[in-house]
């Protein structure tokens, strides 16, 4: 998956821009605040559907100005052309210049993974955090597992809302169960699928940074610990129902889950360095390309919001040598590290929102 163009318009700081990437390295520099993570975040956006920086869309359009717009060209198997129009009641999808009803058939339709600093909050925060993460990468590249999760939150939201009322249908809560049963059942082997793979690659990928021989993997924390079956799910919905009378609140399923990561069957949390925690968060969202490429057969887009200067020269370069080839790669900087100069590469200069591709060499 190769990324050709973006175009902006009213997006954040640009008022009308647009820039023509190389399929492999491409630096973006500049100093802070002149829109460099802007980019980034707009490619985050046409992947989801929303930003990885806010909620409130609206944010991201332009001071006094109508609508923000979106517009890409990238290369999977073809060319394909996609577009988010934001406005104030909303957004609009088009591909190829044709509206899409549901985000359901725009999400993943280009793939991109980002390393940002702020990322390494994951290791402490919620559980709820986790879970949203790992449901927005297994989202990317099933439908299904999205329409499940949407299935699933609709009749948590109607159970919960039963559990409030003074007089309880006894029927109605045993076929939410069961309808909530058959949602969880997949998505937690969905869930368990991920996992193994990250698991498969993230040990690698942390020794081929840091030459560490630490013992790095993900834990999934599942709701159910006996065999994942629809009649073992119905089951355990039954056996808490006695707490969620009392509680007036489902207190049983996927929704308590977790994904946590271990260093020597330790919780990273509790061991880590932050320079190690960096190293393992790099791990994972490498592991995270894998993960995308064995289930959609395309390479995903990897985007490195201002990692270089957060690593000491030799994990620059180790991390460079581990995505320079097999990935299209936007990197934003501050100033070009000298010992990448020489590295093919497209390079771009970044100010006030406006983009100038450097020319002529570096």
């Amino acid at each position: 998956m190769i990324v050709r163009s973006l175009r902006l318009r009213n997006f954040r700081n640009y008022e009308n821009a647009e820039v023509h990437f190389d399929p492999g390295m491409n630096v973006l520099t500049g100093r802070n605040a002149q829109g460099k993570t802007n980019i980034l975040e707009s490619l985050v956006y046409l992947s989801l559907t929303r930003s990885h920086r806010i909620s409130d869309d609206r944010k991201l359009i332009r001071h006094d100005a109508p609508f923000a717009d979106i517009k890409c060209v990238f290369t999977d198997d073809r060319d394909r052309k996609i577009e988010a129009v934001i406005h104030p009641k909303g957004k609009t999808l088009f591909v190829y210049h044709q509206p899409v009803k549901k985000s359901s058939e725009f999400i993943g339709l280009l793939n991109v993974i980002l390393f940002a600093p702020d990322d390494l909050r994951i290791f402490n925060d919620q559980p709820r955090d986790r879970r949203r993460m790992m449901n927005q990468e297994i989202t990317k590249v099933s439908v299904e597992y999205l329409l499940s999760l949407n299935r699933f939150q609709n009749f948590l939201k109607e159970r919960n809302l039963l559990l409030k009322q003074q007089r309880i249908d006894d029927l109605y809560l045993r076929i939410l169960d069961e309808q909530m049963s058959e949602a969880e059942e997949y998505i937690i082997r969905e869930r368990k699928k991920f996992v193994d793979m990250i698991n498969l690659h993230i040990g690698k990928f942390y020794y081929a940074l840091s030459s560490d021989n630490t013992d790095l993997k993900v834990v999934y924390k599942c709701a159910l610990e006996e065999d994942i079956t629809k009649e073992n799910l119905i089951r355990k919905h039954e056996e808490s129902r006695k707490k969620d009378l009392e509680y007036r609140v489902t207190n049983f399923g996927i929704h308590h889950e977790d994904i946590l990561f271990m260093m020597n069957d330790r919780n990273l949390v509790q061991t880590a360095s932050q320079g190690q925690k960096r190293m393992a968060l790099l791990a994972f969202k490498l592991s995270l390309m894998k993960y995308i490429e064995a289930k959609t057969r395309k390479k995903p887009v990897l985007l490195l919001d201002d990692v270089l200067s957060e690593l000491d020269t030799e994990k620059q370069k180790r991390l460079l040598k581990l995505v320079s080839e097999p990935y299209q790669c936007l990197i934003t900087a501050t100033e070009l590290p000298e010992f990448i100069r020489h590295i093919p590469m497209k390079q771009f200069r970044v100010e006030n929102g406006s983009i100038t591709e450097i020319t002529g060499g570096i």
